[in-house]
């Protein structure tokens, strides 16, 4: 595939000469920021990253909810995603119970990679089943479980339930079908192994890394379980090796928690599930696919290039370039900027933007004050004028924080501080809103 790079090969020849660097190959950046839903705007989530799964049929396990998609049962609010379970009026619903489930099937898919949420369950004490795992792409196609899944989190497990330890136990686990047979992998219950603490008392990580050769579950980056999949060690587990799918969900009851009717429900309700944010990380092996990747326009992209300034600084701005250097995502930008006698200077700034966000360090190329460029007098290597800050909101809004180095203030008379100044892209150019993705580590 032929990809567009934003940068002219000009500027690659004088960012070139002035950093004293060359646009080559690059180690891959093992933790690359590749997605992520913040759940940051508006009051639903994101139609073109999440689907609702509806109905009240039990789904597969006697579960007691009708699944909806009413924001009383799934809603965004003050940077969370939020998940309610409650009890229904009687008479208005086929179950005692509603609640929401959302996936990214056909929208947000991965295969490989670092998949992290940081949620804060409710207090699933006897009825509650909160849930972060992925299916195969494939399920509607192949159904359960020759799709494979992949639990990163579950809670409320039946053995913990009745042992009064259900806000201390998480579960996570692999399921396949191996010759033709139901095959599952995970953490067992074991009461000498919960945890001290409640988990509704505050947020925690789940995450998975997920490789051609081991899937690890983590609880606030602690290890919860390795399994080997490499083709030595599972000869049949082909859905593992497959694009998958993300799910949330907060169910009631079920075969999982060992309690069937609803008299046996006794948490507290409404309980809500609150998600402050889904991210997928680069971890050498990342395979992204479907529309939805594209969908969150705060993370930096070619179409972030351009040309960047504030409406009350006339004549101050930026121009900023996001392009590739080999396999890394790479920035260089120009501030065009004035020192403390009035007259103008740039410097010009390199980073490696992940997510949101790209740092920078500025140089000060003395040897193109005022427009004249005369490479004898570049110093080697260059001063550097500070460190800048970037964070976008989008493709078109952003802020900068700066630090000014020792030399820009004794040489330039730049002592102030610039602290989140807010920056509006002036134009832009026609390129691809997401980096290509790395080559798969073989």
């Amino acid at each position: 595939m032929i990809t567009h790079s934003p940068f002219s090969s000009r500027q690659i020849l004088v960012a070139a000469i002035l950093l004293g660097t060359t646009l080559t190959s690059a180690p891959l950046a093992a933790q690359q920021l590749l997605w992520s839903d913040e759940f940051d705007e508006g009051v639903a989530p994101n139609p073109e990253v999440w689907s609702y799964d509806l109905g009240a049929n039990g789904w597969g396990n006697q579960e007691l909810q009708e699944y909806t998609d009413d924001l009383e049962n799934a809603r965004v609010e003050n940077g969370n995603l939020v998940i309610t379970a409650r009890e229904t009026v009687p008479g208005t619903s086929a179950a005692a119970f509603s609640s929401a489930r959302l996936r990214t099937q056909d929208k947000v898919m991965f295969k490989y990679g670092t998949i992290e949420a940081r949620i804060k369950v409710p207090n699933i004490a006897r009825g509650l089943w909160p849930a972060f795992w992925t299916l195969g792409n494939n399920f509607s196609e192949v159904g359960w479980p020759n799709c494979g899944e992949l639990d990163i989190l579950e809670m409320g497990w039946r053995d913990a339930v009745s042992d009064g330890n259900a806000n201390r136990w998480v579960s996570s686990a692999a399921h396949w079908e191996d010759a033709n047979r139901y095959a599952y992998f995970g953490r067992t219950y074991d009461p000498s192994l919960i945890e001290s603490f409640d988990f509704y008392e505050d947020y925690h990580t789940f995450k998975m890394n997920w490789t051609p050769n081991t899937i690890t579950t983590y609880l606030d980056d602690r290890e919860i379980w390795t399994m080997d999949i490499s083709p030595g060690s599972c000869n049949d587990c082909e859905e593992l090796h497959q694009p998958h799918f993300m799910i949330l969900n907060l169910a009631v009851g079920g075969t999982f928690t060992g309690l069937m009717t609803p008299g046996e429900i006794t948490a507290p309700l409404p309980g809500e599930m609150m998600v402050d944010y889904v991210r997928i990380y680069d971890n050498g092996f990342t395979e992204l696919s479907g529309p939805g990747v594209d969908a969150d326009p705060s993370i930096i992209g070619p179409a972030h290039s351009g040309s960047w300034y504030n409406s009350d600084q006339s004549g101050h701005g930026f121009s900023a370039e996001f392009g590739m250097n080999g396999d890394t995502p790479y920035a260089v930008i120009y501030w065009y900027i004035y020192d403390d006698a009035g007259d103008p200077i740039f410097f010009i700034g390199q980073g490696e933007p992940v997510g949101n966000r790209v740092e920078v360090t500025f140089y000060s190329p003395v040897g193109m004050v005022y427009g004249e460029f005369d490479p004898s007098t570049v110093p080697s290597p260059l001063d550097v004028a500070g460190t800048g800050v970037f964070e976008f909101s989008d493709r078109d809004n952003a802020t900068f924080s700066y630090t000014p180095s020792q030399f820009s203030e004794t040489t330039w008379g730049h002592t102030t501080p610039v602290e989140n100044l807010p920056l509006i892209k002036l134009f832009g150019i026609d390129a691809e809103k997401s980096f290509p993705l790395p080559t798969p580590t073989e």
